[in-house]
């Protein structure tokens, strides 16, 4: 399982040194979780940062009048963390639920940050991760604000094909804004198109 870790890094790194892939891979340990159980409980601080080599898991936002909504699905090769934890000790109203069993390589947070200050490639690892996940945020957050519940969805289809054959679809309607039944006729004009 640590080899998908590695491969990942080696795709991000340009120079590697063997020895602190062997520092990163040691901070890992592989952890089981079963469909609906939770990497991050809600309203919880995050101690851990997780990546996920194979599977999908969805991170949730719990309003106040208890509705939730999904933020974001995560799939192969990500890595997972509470982004919270990275700037105090809040207890956010999310948590990140599995979508089905599967292996997680967890680290703690604090060893990592350690890590971070000595090792090179990790930066790397970590900087290339971010700068993705923030193009991707920043395109989401344009499209929710710019865009039609059809453009949002033909951003999901373009950007996550793999995810409308693993995900139920209500999970995808959340994280664009609408209502199962809206999605339902977006999916029927596009297939009438």
């Amino acid at each position: 399982m640590k080899d998908a870790l590695k491969q990942y890094i080696l795709g991000q790194v340009k120079y590697p040194k063997e020895e602190e892939i062997v520092e990163i891979l040691s901070l890992f340990r592989e952890k089981q979780f079963k469909k609906g159980d939770f990497f991050k409980k809600p309203f919880t601080v995050g101690k851990h940062l997780a990546f996920l080599p194979k599977g999908a898991v969805r991170i949730i936002v719990y309003k106040k009048n208890g509705e939730e909504v999904t933020a974001r699905i995560r799939e192969n090769n990500s890595f997972i963390t509470d982004p919270f934890r990275l700037g105090g000790k809040n207890s956010p109203p999310f948590g990140i639920e599995c979508l089905e069993d599967l292996s997680l390589l967890i680290a703690p947070i604090e060893e990592v940050q350690k890590l971070l200050d000595t090792n090179l490639m990790l930066n790397i690892v970590i900087r290339q991760h971010l700068r993705e996940q923030i193009i991707t945020l920043g395109q989401s957050h344009l499209l929710f604000l710019t865009g039609t519940a059809k453009e949002r969805y033909k951003f999901i289809l373009e950007n996550n094909q793999e995810l409308l054959k693993n995900v139920p679809l209500r999970f995808i309607a959340s994280m664009i804004g609408i209502t199962p039944t809206q999605l339902s006729r977006i999916r029927k004009k596009k297939k009438n198109e």
